[in-house]
């Protein structure tokens, strides 16, 4: 209760000091070269559609001749810039503005910018779209090279860096795939593609859609642009249609990279396990896709992200409704702290300083696994046959493997499943998680607190949407499920929890559900100590 009266009073705050801070005029670029003092000011550029765009400018401390180079910082959804060092939300609590205020006294030049439709920038939400907020990003760079003293230069332009969590995320990706002037970015908690993410298997997350309408064209009143808008209202619906996947495939590091435009930066991700809003798996194709772009990428597992207001909750207290953590411990065993990290990642990147940290491409708090291949569902277990009539929301456990030994899983499941209706009934939407089974008393957690819809009727839809083509068949739904993350002990049984209704989900309602479930599923490998690296 104290946490969100908490986040409560910096919301009022931060729309008081919108009325107070005027905008300065930024210093002339000198012919003679000076020394620059530290400080900060407030200023406006035009964006391309005409846009006003609005930011804070950090200026660091440079000697005479002295450059530095340009770190872009912007916000999650509904919220809005670092207005002020201390006396704002980044400011003062959330892990990215620490991270700028930190690039500020070592020599960056930063800059925070309200996204467009938030703060004190105009326009409409368009969701991270390539013609308009990717643009901005550009703009924002093209006005600091035009205004800004002493910046660090290179063939493409200004040297430049982005970091920022969920939405902020988003718009990393796609600013990269267009302008070479970003070099190294750190999207955290954010997706890679925004249709699975919101409406996984064609089941829309009905609360999460709702919040987010709540913040974003409420709480910022009236700041959608009228498709996403229509977007919001169809597929609340309980469907993605063909014209809501129109106008959002471009949105998304997806589109980009299975068009042969993928982000051109350097990239260190940081993904959650408990996210339920863009789950691991996001962070996984990402960094796949940068990989495979001969980019360097580093992957971070931690256990927080996204929490679903008033069904997850924080170990911090502080972020109810988000957490990163402060470090996690690797499969080398060593412990990183994550700001530290993305200093030094930025250092290396854009100082051309000597790495002073030694990352593995992946770190996955509490894990074995150090490279990404390591996360490959690789050995397959046969489901049998098994009759699914839960009665008053209990669950069925379809037991997969039990653990002779201690052991550590850590990747995503591939589900092939086999639904099988009687007498024509109507087709169910199963909620599907992975679930261990105690050996000791018999009862079972979830893993990591995700779970998966899936309806055969709207997963075919969904196929037919996103690829024009039809699913093999709706009986057989092959699907992959959440990425996972979990520890073991002798005697357990690692299985999926089937049930007939989910707090993520909770628009769904549906009659006494009688299916028959049968199918495959593929894990990936079971590590039996963390020393033991293959």
């Amino acid at each position: 209760m104290r946490s969100n009266i908490l986040w409560l009073c910096f919301g009022i705050f931060l729309l008081l000091q919108g009325c107070v801070n005027a905008t300065i005029r930024p210093q002339k670029i000198q012919s003679q070269p000076t020394e620059l003092k530290q400080r900060y000011f407030q200023a406006k550029t035009i964006a391309a559609d005409g846009t006003i765009i609005a930011f804070t400018v950090y200026q660091p401390h440079l000697k005479v001749g002295q450059t530095g180079p340009l770190l872009l910082h912007t916000h999650g959804f509904g919220l809005s810039r670092m207005k002020r060092p201390e006396l704002s939300l980044y400011g003062f609590l959330l892990p990215t503005g620490q991270v700028a205020k930190t690039a500020w006294k070592n020599g960056y030049w930063v800059i925070s910018y309200d996204q467009r439709g938030h703060g004190n920038s105009q326009g409409k939400i368009r969701l991270t779209d390539p013609e308009k907020e990717a643009q901005d990003v550009i703009s924002i760079m093209n006005w600091a090279e035009k205004n800004l003293p002493q910046l660090a230069q290179n063939t493409n332009g200004v040297r430049t860096g982005m970091i920022g969590e969920s939405y902020a995320g988003g718009v990393q990706y796609i600013a990269s795939a267009l302008d070479p002037r970003l070099q190294a970015i750190v999207p955290i908690t954010t997706w890679y593609d925004i249709v699975e993410s919101l409406v996984p298997n064609g089941v829309p997350k009905g609360d999460w859609l709702s919040f987010l309408n709540l913040i974003g064209d409420w709480w910022n009143w009236n700041k959608f642009d009228l498709q996403l808008k229509q977007a919001y209202q169809d597929t609340q619906q309980g469907q993605l249609k063909q014209s809501t996947y129109d106008f959002l495939k471009t949105h998304q590091a997806s589109w980009f990279c299975e068009t042969a435009q993928a982000p051109q930066a350097d990239a260190l991700i940081i993904q959650g396990f408990r996210d339920v809003l863009f789950p691991f798996n996001q962070g996984v194709k990402a960094a796949q896709c940068i990989h495979k772009a001969q980019h360097e990428v580093h992957l971070i597992g931690v256990q927080g992200g996204h929490l679903q207001p008033f069904a997850q909750h924080s170990p911090l207290g502080d972020t109810p409704f988000w957490y990163i953590g402060k470090s996690v411990t690797c499969g080398n065993q060593k412990k990183y702290k994550l700001q530290d990290t993305i200093m030094g990642w930025f250092d290396q990147k854009l100082k051309d300083q000597t790495a002073t940290i030694d990352l593995p491409e992946l770190c996955v708090d509490k894990s074995p696994v150090y490279k990404f291949k390591d996360l490959d569902a690789k050995t397959q277990y046969t489901l049998n046959k098994t009759w699914i009539e839960p009665q008053n929301s209990q669950a069925v456990f379809v037991p997969i493997h039990t653990i002779t030994e201690l052991a550590h899983i850590t990747g995503t499941p591939q589900l092939t499943l086999k639904i099988e209706t009687p007498n024509n009934k109507v087709e169910p939407t199963l909620f599907i998680s992975m679930a261990i089974k105690s050996g000791k008393i018999g009862k079972y957690a979830i893993l990591n607190d995700q779970t998966t819809a899936l309806n055969p009727s709207k997963k075919h839809t969904f196929d037919q949407v996103i690829s024009n083509k039809n699913s093999a068949s709706k009986e057989n739904q092959a699907i992959e499920l959440p990425s996972i993350n979990g520890r073991l002990n002798k005697g357990d049984t690692l299985g999926l929890l089937i049930q007939t209704e989910s707090i993520y989900y909770q628009k769904i309602k549906q009659p006494k559900i009688e299916v028959w479930i049968s199918g495959q599923i593929t894990l990936p490998k079971f590590w039996s100590d963390i020393s033991n690296k293959e």
